[in-house]
């Protein structure tokens, strides 16, 4: 960037453009190093992966991927017929420059009016102006000193240089959560909103597909819809009606943005602050006269409500009311409310037959909910067997599919805080390839395995850490129950790490259609001992060793006839 200087020595607008600036980390033969979006389309299918490391960033990189790889596979022609053809020698580099020529006004990290994936408006903001990396999820807020990660884990800065910007500004595009600040334009105030994967009722897991190179991830993630017609994704295009349908537009929007603030600082660029607020250019963009008129309305429909009352006293007609329209953050803000369920990673249960028909709240919607990073493989086998009755593998519509495949599980969890959402943890989870889809055999298998291995297990815990704190008649006080809640909390997540190496060994035999054997079984029912024994250990006392031999006797019958199953 040696020729970067305006004429006065400021920051040159426009100014970074992704196509070509080295800002995406991926692994390749040559090892780790960073591309721009040209190189990276071209030599997708040279390219092993991506290599984001903060789980949000990358996330929100694989879904702005995924959508530039719907304008390319739309432009090129390509079908599910000819998908495997394309992960293996590549994509068109003509095709490839085509689309990116499209849209290149939105890929300069600075410009005059549409600055990438942010909201050249708010140029005109009044509000105060955040730290630029506040809009990183691994960043504390302006008012907290609370780090997400650890102090130098290179996410402890306030600024936000070229290269690392493109992935924080997808990261806060798609999963940003809304918040109790604003930014004032024009004198209005305009909320943080959220994206739609940024709700709390979003939280829970999305389930990415990866196979041998980077091509084949993204057309295994990308919905053939997505293909179909002639629409851009939102943060592409200024759309003029808000809660549009098309399924690409939906997968996209978001109802926060920002716009960073850049200096020169020494003989970089860097951007040192930001604006933010609710992303008004993908919603309705109402002016002042919008405003005004809808205040007249109502002014209006005030008098008519008072009129009305004289009218009816009078035995003559009502004077209808007049219809509002809705505008701006409100507008957005109604299309937000169910767009998650439209995300083509989220993971949802099957309806549970047991369960009354009728609406299924959001918690018996998503599946996996509790996944996180210490979670393990067994964990998450139960998860998905089990407990989230083996629900439909999401992606069975992309450009590319195929029956086995490596699954990369993004766990995002939320709290509420008062009126707006809080980040409280977020991971990428490895399984193995053949673990969840494969072959009907397989799954059978596996969820045979997950039965065995983990609800009878989990089971017989519960009933051993129960009969260390029950009375003679079994009967347990309301005070000892939290105890045994936590104590068989803990046992089940020791049982989960204890037996990793024999859960990763059954799934390798389970994929090749061999059974697990006795000795397996045998490990895990010696993990399971070992686990209540860790589990109960700081409760040892001489009054309730007696009680601690019989639960651990119990323990020792249910899994021999596990074993003998």
């Amino acid at each position: 960037m040696d020729d970067d200087a305006d004429a006065d020595g400021g920051v040159p607008s426009p100014m970074g453009n992704i196509r070509q600036l080295a800002w995406l980390p991926i692994i390749d033969s040559s090892g780790r190093r960073r591309v721009g979006l040209d190189e990276l389309f071209t030599r997708a299918h040279l390219i092993e992966r991506i290599d984001v490391r903060a789980p949000i960033e990358k996330a929100g990189v694989l879904r702005f991927l995924t959508t530039v790889t719907a304008l390319i596979a739309r432009a090129q022609g390509i079908m599910p017929q000819t998908a495997e053809g394309v992960a293996r020698d590549g994509f068109a580099p003509a095709v490839v420059a085509s689309v990116l020529d499209g849209i290149d006004d939105r890929l300069w990290l600075i410009h005059p009016s549409t600055p990438f994936m942010q909201e050249g408006r708010f140029r005109m903001a009044t509000s105060a102006v955040k730290t630029a990396a506040s809009i990183r999820s691994t960043s504390p807020g302006d008012s907290t000193k609370a780090w997400w990660g650890r102090p130098g884990d290179g996410f402890a800065t306030g600024h936000l240089d070229l290269a690392s910007a493109p992935a924080a500004l997808m990261g806060f595009w798609f999963y940003s959560v809304n918040g109790n600040g604003a930014v004032v334009l024009d004198g209005i105030s305009i909320p943080v909103q959220g994206s739609a994967a940024g709700k709390v009722i979003a939280a829970g897991v999305r389930l990415w597909k990866t196979g041998e190179n980077l091509a084949a991830t993204l057309l295994m993630n990308t919905p053939q819809e997505w293909t179909e017609g002639a629409a851009l994704p939102a943060w592409a295009s200024t759309m003029e009606v808000s809660g549009e349908l098309n399924p690409l537009i939906a997968a996209t929007i978001t109802g926060n943005a920002t716009l960073l603030l850049p200096e020169r600082v020494g003989e970089s660029v860097v951007f040192v602050g930001a604006h933010i607020g609710s992303a008004l250019r993908r919603g309705i963009p109402p002016s002042a006269a919008d405003y005004a008129e809808m205040t007249s309305a109502k002014s209006r429909n005030k008098n008519a409500v008072t009129e009305n009352k004289r009218l009816k006293a009078a035995g003559e007609p009502a004077i209808d009311l007049e219809s509002l329209p809705v505008l701006g953050v409100d507008a957005l803000k109604g299309s937000l409310v169910h767009a998650w369920r439209d995300d083509p990673q989220v993971v949802f249960r099957r309806p549970d037959p047991k369960k009354n028909k009728g609406a299924q709240k959001d918690e018996e919607i998503r599946a996996l909910n509790d996944v996180d990073a210490s979670t393990s493989v067994l964990h998450n086998l139960h998860g998905w067997y089990l407990r989230a009755f083996n629900p439909e593998v999401p992606g069975r519509r992309s450009i590319l599919v195929r029956r086995d495949f490596t699954t990369e599980l993004f766990s995002i969890q939320f709290k509420q805080k008062g009126s707006y959402g809080e980040l409280s943890g977020a991971s990428w989870l490895s399984m193995p390839p053949g673990t969840i889809g494969g072959s009907p055999a397989v799954q059978e298998a596996l969820a045979r395995f997950a039965d065995f291995a983990y609800e009878r297990v989990q089971s017989a815990l519960y009933f051993a850490v129960r009969t260390v704190v029950a009375d003679r008649e079994g009967k347990v006080s309301k005070a000892d129950k939290p105890f045994i809640t936590s104590t068989h909390e803990f046992a089940v997540a020791r049982f989960s790490a204890l037996a990793d190496g024999v859960v990763t060994d059954v799934i390798a035999l389970a994929i090749t259609g061999k059974p697990f054997t006795t000795a397996h079984i045998r490990a895990w029912s010696a993990a399971a001992v070992a686990a209540f024994d860790e589990a109960i250990e700081p409760f040892v006392t001489s009054r309730r060793l007696p009680d601690i031999a019989l639960a651990r006797q119990k323990l020792a019958l249910a899994l021999h006839k596990t074993e003998s199953e």
